[in-house]
């Protein structure tokens, strides 16, 4: 809801013709060059309001005029450039405007700077082209200069892609609305005073390279030091103009016949295509035919009254539509125009665009600017098609062909256009719709110098002014109107009788009423016009008979008749003022450096309530005050702020100035209809959870009377989904009281104003009690409270009390609130307190206020309710809701508490069917089919029998409900049952046709319905019997098989009625026509496939007629086994018991089980007889029959005679298991009886019956899993009659065991062996000894009182480790080459005529000393005990006991022949295992079962 107003730029000569125009990229000036005949050409710089600067001496050229104007990037400097060749500067702070000397002699064409202002480019119509060096602050030096003797068309600078400052500003503008650019300028209007413009340019570096294209069609690339090469010679086809990519590093190319290219830019500047594009039309010379909109796409003017957009990433290509769009108006713009007419020549001129709002606007030949507002993205919106996402907001004409068009920013920072004509200049304003209400009177703004003044009563006028309007406000006797620099005061006569001391009445109708005696209609509002008088200010306030302006640099109070009563001047530590509001008497101001000034101007004097009050004291990430506003006694201020990025925080604020505390609050998206706070004792976090999506603040007003009420707006930010939703945002509009013990704002209600189209908006401007005043569809609405509807024109008291009673409800103090109400007899207000329960759950309270309101009926339904103890407290108050006709409440509650089949029943009642059977078909499945059926019934009641039949349909009780539907209606009838394909219902419509007689008809029907029994019924009925056997045949329905089995029965065919009962299973009558007629062949077959009673039945003939053998199987089969054996042992048919007995198992009789065992015993079967004994669970018996008759056990057998843990007692399991693996391991089956051993718990008997079967591995593997001593000794004992010396492993395991075991004494006995063994196949006494030692260890662990013998075998091991260390010494000293000494002591050793004791050997002695003797020489005597060697040990040669060595050297210096003593073959010795395998310090331990 905005106009757009146009200021005319008012030249110094008025008649001068504007040639060139261009306005600053970020502050709000701009400059104008213009031609007159008169004074010649000139160049005017102007501010925002289209004033001339003042101090400023503009250039005249008597003779030449200006053909290109250029500001810096940044700083306020302009740039000129002549017909003349003459440059021109200005400078901010100069008075008069610089020549800069250059070599330019013909007209500047071409004057741009670059990206940061560093470098300046010129060119002139010869195609001379000179860069400048800018050094920042007055001089402009050559630095290069380029005839290209072609006349230049365009330039444009290398940019920077973008910065980071840059990047960071967007990153964190996109994060406060979720990603959409746009979004911030849609959901408020409020934009940053702060100077921020240049943050963004702060890490940009300045690039000097530019493209430069000619008349000819040649593109040049310029780098920084001024080499100029040469790109691309086109087809002498001009290049228009050349835009920079924001994105990334290329081009886009226009040319002069709509060619657009994009190319692809290197970093010496060659250039590589990647795509292009030709347009029909033609370039009409503009050098703005194409612009950037939206990132990367291309609004591109192609000659005609079309603007088209190219998106080079996604490649969409599309036209803008021309249709104004949805609650646009035409109208709304700020000028008086004449329809816009198709005329044929009108085309597009110039384009320009405008990121800040996402606006696109182009201007025409016939001087209309046409306006787009990109919306894409925007509140959750997607779109399908993309140019979808440009709507047409507005169609505004301006006086004369529209030259050039250019964005710029205003002094408040907000976007305007400046449009040149040839004629004139104009700059158009966007400005939010005005208006301005009190509690009787509102006026809304409808043109730029028009109001609408309404007042309470109905009457109405139209009030023109003579200036634009800008800002206003009013009270009930005057309305006050500026335009920025003239207040006009406005009378109002609210009886209709004041005339003004002028006589000027405002007009009606829109007719203007200039007549001094004009008269005014009875039901018009007059309003006579008081006083103007010239101020400068932004906006007025008004009270009383006071105005408050606010200018740009104070804030000054008028009269009404324009005399300053007072001055508020602020310091420039304070900075301008930004923001003024009035709510009363008290006047709130807020700077820009973030102060707070609060007034009181109800006195002639004003008071300042406290001292100012800076933002940046009370938050912490402070940017600007968004707006402050004062409540009504002057208690609290209210105000939104804008963090340190600039940018919403989202959060409404209370300062509480009696206290100092400050208090925020947020906005959330609120659930949908049904809402209630009643809920908040139980599921305030539910709640919590629910309100969704984060909301902005956007407005706010204090009641106008009420000080503790307070209105807000929020709009909720964007969110990403991609569900279609309205065109504009959607809105809440909460209603907010001051909760004076918390210092808070709490919630009194929401509303979510409901809109009727996309495009239509509500804006919150005020609150007075009862109503909210919104602004809708460009007009004043009041929207009552909640607790306030019906009672609009209440008075002053009883609006006091509901007020209260509503803020005491709100608190939920209930007993207060009846307190405030308990005197009113208006039902409206009882009425409104009983939904109000609905909202708070207190049926307690509900069912008073239904008193007061005399019904009866729904006391009593409101009692059941609370007395019904299956209902949760929501569907309780939802029967409050229906009693009162609040069914959305009701259908939300029903919701909440998921009470789905109330809610059915709830749609049903009101007749919303077709919402019922959603909710069915969803979440009350169990009802479906009945809710499909009083449907059906409900279609039936209003005539519409075909949907009534679509419903009943879906019941499952069809065949009913449609005959007695269609009953009255015999064609109908016929024609749905032709139509149908129910079963069901087909048999009952063949039914009805056969009973009329209609036998063919009848079996028609009945074949469609597929009722098999009926045809042959029929067909039997009329004697197509052929056709009846074959329908019974092939379909199989036992109905119809019984059916003609009787009939061939009664025909006498008595086979083909055999055979049709059996396929009807009717066995009996079978067997009974078999029996009765002497058929025992067909008998037998019928009794095979029949039930047991059947069987036996036949069973019983055929034992009659003696065929034994079919009366045993068919008793068998029939489960009669004890009449089956007796049959068998009578008859002798031992196969038939054979197949009996292999049925039997531990459920059948015992004596049978018995029974059959002798007999197959007896007929010498034991196998069998075991067999059947073992399935029914005998087991004794079985294994006496096993071990009489010695009947192989098998691995299958063994497990079946094994009793379960469950079936016997333990004692008697354990004896059959322990029998059962005796008769296992006397039939050699030693692994098996060692499984029933263990299984039986004798681990012991397990063992040994595992060593018969010498089995290594598995004695090793059952030894370790037992965990017995015994079985450790046993598997150790075997072990070692193994040969253990040549098997490590075997050796640790018997090391093992004996250890587990505790068999010290046997372990030590075991390494005395390994001593005695290491000597005699080895003579390695070093290992023996090692045995030894681990021996006297093992002997030692032993208990002493567990073996007797036990010290004197300590002694004897004691004894043997002194002799094997005297050994092992002597061997020693044979190595040290002590010869002497060991032959001395070995002598003395063989003198005492006593042999070692073990494990220690005489030959080993000798051997010793016979080596001793050859070292030293002494052959003889080492020949002699040679041969007393060979004496005691004949086969010491084989033993290697002296080495071949020795010997060599003996017999080489002795001569003698040792042939009768040696025998010369070897004896390999073997690798061996030996204790030293074991550790010393190995120590096993072993926890017994």
């Amino acid at each position: 809801m905005t106009l757009y107003f146009d200021t005319k730029v008012q030249f110094l000569d008025s008649e001068a013709i504007s040639t060139v125009s261009s306005w600053h990229p970020v502050e709000p000036i701009f400059a104008v060059a213009s031609y007159s005949n008169e004074r010649g050409g000139s160049v005017t710089i102007f501010d925002d309001t289209g004033i001339p600067l003042r101090d400023v001496s503009f250039p005249v050229h008597a003779t030449s005029q200006a053909t290109v104007l250029t500001w810096h990037p940044e700083r306020k400097i302009l740039l000129t450039g002549w017909e003349n060749g003459e440059i021109h500067a200005w400078f901010e702070g100069k008075r008069d405007f610089a020549t800069i000397n250059g070599p330019h002699k013909s007209p500047i064409m071409l004057l741009e700077f670059s990206e940061k202002g560093g470098r300046v480019i010129t060119a002139d119509a010869m195609g001379v082209l000179t860069g400048w060096r800018f050094d920042g602050q007055t001089q402009f030096l050559t630095m290069f200069n380029h005839d290209l003797r072609d006349p230049l068309l365009h330039i444009t600078f290398r940019k920077s892609i973008q910065s980071a400052s840059s990047k960071e500003l967007t990153n964190l503008a996109r994060a406060a609305v979720a990603g959409d650019e746009a979004a911030l300028d849609q959901l408020t209007s409020w934009r940053p005073r702060t100077a921020v413009r240049n943050l963004a340019h702060a890490s940009v570096h300045d690039n000097y390279c530019f493209y430069a294209c000619t008349q000819a069609g040649i593109l040049y690339y310029i780098n920084q030091t001024g080499t100029c090469t040469e790109i691309v010679r086109g087809d002498s086809i001009p290049i228009m103009q050349i835009l920079w990519h924001p994105k990334q590093d290329s081009i886009v190319i226009l040319m002069e016949d709509i060619t657009i290219g994009h190319y692809e830019v290197d970093t010496n500047g060659q250039i590589t295509e990647l795509d292009r594009v030709k347009l029909s039309g033609k370039v009409s010379g503009s050098k703005s035919a194409i612009t950037w909109v939206a990132g990367c796409a291309l609004a591109i003017l192609t000659g005609d009254l079309s603007v088209r957009i190219w998106d080079i990433e996604t490649n969409d290509n599309y036209v803008l539509s021309m249709e104004l769009s949805a609650g646009s108006d035409r109208s709304a713009t700020g000028t008086d125009r004449p329809p816009v007419s198709a005329v044929a020549l009108e085309a597009f001129t110039c384009v320009a665009y405008c990121a800040d709002t996402q606006t696109l606007s182009a201007g025409t030949s016939q001087g209309n600017l046409y306006t787009w507002r990109r919306a894409a993205g925007a509140y959750g919106r997607s779109y399908t098609n993309s140019e979808n996402q440009w709507q047409l907001t507005n169609v505004t004409p301006v006086r004369g062909t529209i030259k050039s068009l250019v964005w710029g920013t205003t002094e408040a920072n907000r976007p305007c256009m400046m449009v040149n004509c040839l004629s004139s200049v104009f700059i158009l304003k966007e400005q939010s719709l005005l208006s301005a209400h009190a509690r009787n009177v509102w006026a809304t703004q409808k043109k730029s110098n028009e109001l609408l003044v309404r007042h309470a009563n109905g009457r109405e006028v139209i009030l023109h002014t003579d200036i634009s309007i800008t800002h206003l406000a009013l009270n009930e006797l005057h309305i006050v109107v500026t335009n920025g620099r003239t207040i006009a005061v406005y009378r109002i006569d609210q009886a209709g009788t004041m005339r003004n001391s002028t006589g000027r009445l405002a007009s009606t109708g829109g007719v203007t009423n200039d007549t001094v005696n004009g008269e005014a209609d009875g039901n018009t509002l007059v309003v006579a016009f008081v006083d103007s008088f010239a101020v400068e200010c932004v906006a007025v306030y008004l009270y009383e008979q006071s105005i408050v302006a606010l200018g740009t640099e104070q804030v000054k109070i008028y009269s009404l008749s324009g005399i300053i009563l007072q001055e508020i001047a602020f310091n420039g530590n304070e900075g301008k003022p930004i923001g003024v509001d009035l709510v009363g008497p008290y006047l709130t101001v807020f700077t820009l450096h973030g102060y707070i000034r609060l007034y009181d101007v109800s006195r002639h004097d004003i008071r300042l309530l406290q001292p100012p009050k800076n933002a940046y004291d009370l938050f912490e990430k402070f940017g600007e005050i968004i707006m402050a506003r004062t409540n009504a006694n002057g208690t609290y201020v209210a105000f939104t702020i804008a963090n340190e990025q600039l940018l919403p925080d989202g959060k409404l604020y209370l300062w509480n100035l009696e206290s100092n505390v400050l208090s925020s609050r947020e906005f959330h998206t609120h659930e949908p209809a049904g809402r209630g706070r009643w809920l908040k004792e139980t599921s305030e976090h539910s709640t919590i959870a629910s309100s969704g999506h984060t909301c902005l603040p956007v407005g706010f007003f204090w009641d106008a009377e009420d000080s503790r009420l307070l209105a807000c707006e929020s709009k909720p930010l964007p969110r990403q989904q991609s569900s279609v939703r309205a065109l504009q945002p959607e809105s809440q509009i909460h209603v907010l009281f001051v909760d004076g013990q918390k210092s808070e704002l709490a919630e009194l209600e929401v509303l979510e104003p409901r809109t009727d189209g996309p495009g239509e908006q509500l804006e919150l401007i005020g609150l007075c009690v009862p109503h909210l005043i919104v602004l809708r569809r460009n007009e004043i609405a009041r929207l009552s409270l909640r607790d306030f509807k019906g009672l609009d024109t209440c008075d002053l008291a009883t609006r006091e009390m509901v007020l209260n009673f509503s803020l005491n409800v709100a608190q939920e103090n209930m007993d207060q609130a009846f307190s405030c109400i308990r005197s009113l007899r208006s039902d409206t207000v009882w009425a409104n307190l009983a939904r109000l329960c609905v909202q708070t759950g207190r049926l307690d309270v509900a069912k008073v206020c239904l008193g007061h309101l005399r019904r009866a009926r729904s006391v009593r339904a409101l009692r059941r309710a609370t007395e019904d103890a299956t209902l949760e407290p929501e569907a309780r108050v939802a029967v409050l809701a229906i009693e009162l006709g609040m069914m959305d409440e009701a259908e939300a509650l029903y919701k909440r508490c998921g009470r789905y089949d109330l809610l059915n029943k709830l749609y049903q009642a009101s007749g919303r069917f077709e919402e019922a059977l959603e909710v069915a078909e969803h979440f009350d499945r169990v009802h479906l089919r009945n809710t499909y059926h009083r449907y059906a019934e409900w279609l039936k009641e209003c005539g519409k029998t075909q949907k009534a039949i679509q419903y009943y349909e879906r019941t499952s009780s069809l065949m009913h409900n449609i005959s007695q539907l269609l009953m009255d209606d015999p064609a109908a009838l016929k024609q749905y049952m032709q139509g149908t394909s129910d079963p069901e219902l087909l048999r009952w419509w063949a039914q009805y046709v056969e009973s009329s007689g209609d036998m063919e008809g009848a079996f028609k029907i009945y074949q469609r319905s597929g009722d098999w029994f009926s045809q042959v019924r029929i067909l039997c009925f009329i004697g197509q019997v052929g056709r009846a056997d074959e329908i019974a045949r092939a379909s199989g329905d036992r109905a119809a098989c019984y059916h003609l089995g009787r009939y061939y029965e009664n025909s006498g065919k008595l086979q083909e009625a055999i055979q049709f009962y059996t396929r009807a299973q009717t066995y009996g009558n079978a067997v009974r026509i078999c029996k009765e007629n002497d058929l025992p062949d067909d008998l037998w077959t019928v009794a095979c496939t029949a039930r047991a009673r059947d069987k036996a039945s036949a069973a019983a003939y055929f034992e009659e007629s003696g065929d034994y053998r079919r009366a045993v199987e068919l008793y068998h089969r029939a489960g009669m086994l004890h009449k089956a054996v007796e049959m068998a042992f009578r008859s002798q048919q031992p196969e038939s018991l054979q197949v009996i007995a292999s049925e039997l198992d531990a459920s059948s009789d015992p004596d049978l089980v018995a029974r059959c065992a002798d007999f197959f015993v007896g007929i010498e079967q034991p196998y069998k007889a075991v067999q059947l004994l073992a399935n029914a669970r005998q087991l004794a018996r079985a294994l006496a029959v096993c071990a009489e008759h010695r009947v192989p056990v098998t691995e299958t057998l063994a497990e079946l005679l094994t009793p379960g843990k469950e079936d016997l007692p333990e004692g008697e399991r354990i004896a059959l298991l322990l029998r059962l693996g005796d008769i296992l391991q006397e039939q050699g089956d030693y692994h098996a009886a060692t499984k029933k051993f263990t299984q039986a718990g004798d681990r012991v008997r397990a063992m040994k019956s595992l060593l018969k079967s010498g089995d290594t591995d598995k004695i090793i593997f059952f030894a370790g899993m037992s965990r017995q001593k015994d079985v450790y000794v046993m598997a150790a004992n075997y072990l070692q009659a193994l040969n253990w010396q040549n098997d490590a492993k075997i050796l640790k395991n018997i090391v093992t065991f004996y250890t587990k075991g505790q068999a010290y004494s046997q372990l030590a006995n075991f390494y005395a062996n390994c001593a005695q063994a290491e000597i005699d196949e080895f003579r390695d006494y070093d290992k023996a000894l090692n045995a030894l030692q681990e021996a006297v260890k093992s002997l030692s662990r032993a208990s002493p009182g567990s073996n007797s013998s036990q010290p004197a075998a300590l002694d004897t091991l004691q004894l043997a480790m002194a002799e094997v260390r005297r050994v092992i010494e002597l061997q020693d000293a044979t190595e040290r080459r002590e010869y002497s000494n060991v032959i001395k002591l070995i002598k003395v050793r063989l003198e005492e005529r006593q042999d070692p004791p073990p494990p220690v050997r005489v030959w080993d002695l000798l051997a010793l000393l016979v080596e001793c003797l050859v070292a030293t020489g002494q052959h003889s005597e080492a020949l002699y005990y040679v041969r007393e060697l060979a004496q005691r040990k004949p086969d010491w040669y084989h033993q290697e006991l002296l080495d071949k060595a020795v010997l060599d050297r003996l017999v080489a210096e002795t001569g003698v022949n040792l042939e009768p003593y040696v025998n010369v073959a070897k004896v390999k010795r073997p690798t061996t295992a030996t204790i030293s395998t074991m550790s010393d310090d190995e120590e096993i331990q072993e926890v017994f079962e």
